[in-house]
């Protein structure tokens, strides 16, 4: 019996450092549920918008949304690549609470902060070359601008909190 819970560990340890690239297409269905069995990461190409507010809005009709769902239940991490345009139609929410990471261009995460000020230590924290969103209400103080001129943090302000098509 110990044997066999150390396989089982092992296999989760080698799957917890194992990818896989999935293209997003709507016309075509989803792959199967192994690929969560054998990636603990999964990357997704070509994101459309209709993609991101169908999962907002949990839409368990759509193939893909079932999908992503079902493999946020195995504790697969997601990574969206979405192109610059696209960040303004991400919900702050999915930014900050979802298990799903927004990347930019493959190599800019998409980033966020609960604080109503965001201060140099909690950017300084944050990978280089991200992207922030934040919205008008939320300050932040001019050493986190700093810190984000030298780490090229972009900033990204929103007129309202979360995001162009929700309110």
């Amino acid at each position: 019996m110990d044997n066999l819970v150390q396989q089982v560990m092992q296999r989760l340890e080698e799957r917890k450092h194992t990818s896989v690239e999935v293209t997003f297409n709507h016309q075509v269905a989803p792959p199967s549920e192994q690929i969560f069995l054998k990636n603990g990461k999964v990357i997704l190409k070509n994101v459309s918008i209709e993609l991101i507010t169908d999962l907002y809005s949990m839409e368990k009709t759509n193939a893909w949304i079932k999908w992503v769902l079902e493999g946020i239940s195995y504790d697969v991490k997601f990574y969206f690549l979405v192109n610059e345009q696209m960040v303004n139609f991400i919900p702050r929410m999915m930014i900050l609470d979802w298990p799903i990471l927004f990347v930019v261009n493959n190599e800019s995460p998409v980033i966020a902060s609960y604080n109503r000020v965001i201060t140099r230590e909690e950017i300084a924290a944050k990978p280089d070359k991200s992207i922030l969103v934040r919205y008008q209400k939320q300050r932040i103080t001019d050493e986190a601008v700093d810190v984000c001129n030298y780490k090229k943090i972009k900033i990204k302000i929103r007129t309202e909190e979360n995001c162009i098509w929700r309110e």
